[in-house]
C-alpha cells in the first residue's frame, strides 16, 4: 500500500468515528473504491488516533475513569461520579454480545454493501425521530441511572452493524431514555473508549502471533492523522449540538445511503 490511500482513509477515520455517520462504512465504501485490501495494522493505528483524540479532548473524565476500573495504580482519591459505572454498564452488551458475534463470524454477514446502504439510511431516520421527539431535558450522564445506561448499552449492540454508526445508535439512545444533545454526544465519544480498546487488543493478538510486517512510517502517519482529524470532529460535533439538531447528518445519511444503493450494488 501507498502512503496516499493511507492519508485518504487516516482523514475519513478520523472524521467519520464520532460523527453519527458511520465509520466502518466510509472506510469499506473507500477501500472498494480505492481497491484497497484490509490492514489490521492500518486499522489499528487508525483506530489508536481516534482514540488517543477523545482521551486527550476528555481527559478529565478519562482520567477518573481509568482510576475507577484500576484503583490500585492510584494513590489520589477517585471523584464520587456515576459516570464511571455508567460508563461500565452501558459497554457491558457490546463487550459480550458484540464479541460472539465478532468471534462466531456473525458480524461477516452486515459486510454487504446492499446491507450497508440499507442501514445506513434506516438508523439515519432512528436518530431523526430520536433526536426531535425527545425532550430537552436536564439529565445528564452522571444522574442516568443503570437501567437507562444499560438501554443505550443494548443500542451499541448495533454498531456491529456497518452504516448504523456507533456514535450514531449510542446518541439515538441516549436521546431516548432522556440525556439532552450534549450529554447524548459526550456519553457517545466517552463510551468509544472502553470499545475501542477492546476492539483493537484482538487484531493486535492476531498480528503479533502471525508475525504480520509492519510499516511503521505508515502506521504513524495514519495516526497522526486521524487523532488530528479526531479531534476536530469531536469539537465541531460538541459545539454544532450545543444550539442544532441532528437533521443535516440525517439527510447525508439519506443521500449516501441512497447512493451506495444505487451504484455500489
Amino acid at each position: 500500500m501507498h502512503i496516499f490511500p493511507v492519508i485518504i482513509l487516516a482523514i475519513i477515520q478520523g472524521i467519520t468515528e464520532f460523527l453519527p455517520i458511520s465509520s466502518s462504512a466510509h472506510l469499506l465504501i473507500t477501500a472498494e473504491m480505492m481497491n484497497i485490501r484490509e490492514n489490521l495494522s492500518l486499522d489499528i493505528s487508525l483506530h489508536l488516533g481516534t482514540l488517543m483524540a477523545v482521551l486527550i479532548y476528555f481527559r478529565t473524565e478519562a482520567l477518573n475513569f481509568f482510576k475507577f476500573i484500576m484503583p490500585f495504580f492510584s494513590s489520589n482519591k477517585i471523584s464520587k461520579t456515576k459516570i464511571n459505572q455508567n460508563l461500565i454498564v452501558a459497554s457491558l452488551p457490546i463487550i459480550f454480545i458484540g464479541g460472539l458475534a465478532y468471534m462466531s463470524g456473525f458480524a461477516e454477514i452486515f459486510r454487504d454493501l446492499h446491507f450497508i446502504g440499507l442501514s445506513t439510511i434506516v438508523f439515519g431516520l432512528a436518530l431523526y425521530f430520536a433526536d426531535i421527539r425527545s425532550n430537552e431535558e436536564s439529565l445528564k450522564v452522571d444522574n442516568l441511572s443503570y437501567k437507562k445506561s444499560l438501554v443505550v448499552g443494548f443500542f451499541q449492540i448495533f454498531a456491529i452493524i456497518p452504516g448504523a454508526s456507533r456514535a450514531g445508535v449510542v446518541y439515538t439512545g441516549s436521546r431516548i431514555v432522556g440525556l439532552n444533545r450534549i450529554e447524548a454526544a459526550k456519553f457517545s465519544m466517552l463510551l468509544s473508549i472502553p470499545v475501542i480498546l477492546i476492539s483493537v487488543s484482538i487484531p493486535a493478538i492476531e498480528i503479533a502471533n502471525d508475525s504480520i510486517p509492519i510499516n511503521f512510517l505508515y502506521l504513524f502517519s495514519g495516526f497522526i492523522i486521524s487523532f488530528i482529524t479526531a479531534y476536530l470532529s469531536i469539537s465541531i460535533l460538541l459545539n454544532w449540538v450545543k444550539n442544532n439538531s441532528m437533521i443535516p447528518f440525517v439527510i447525508y445519511r439519506i443521500i449516501l445511503g441512497s447512493i451506495i444503493l444505487i451504484y455500489f450494488t
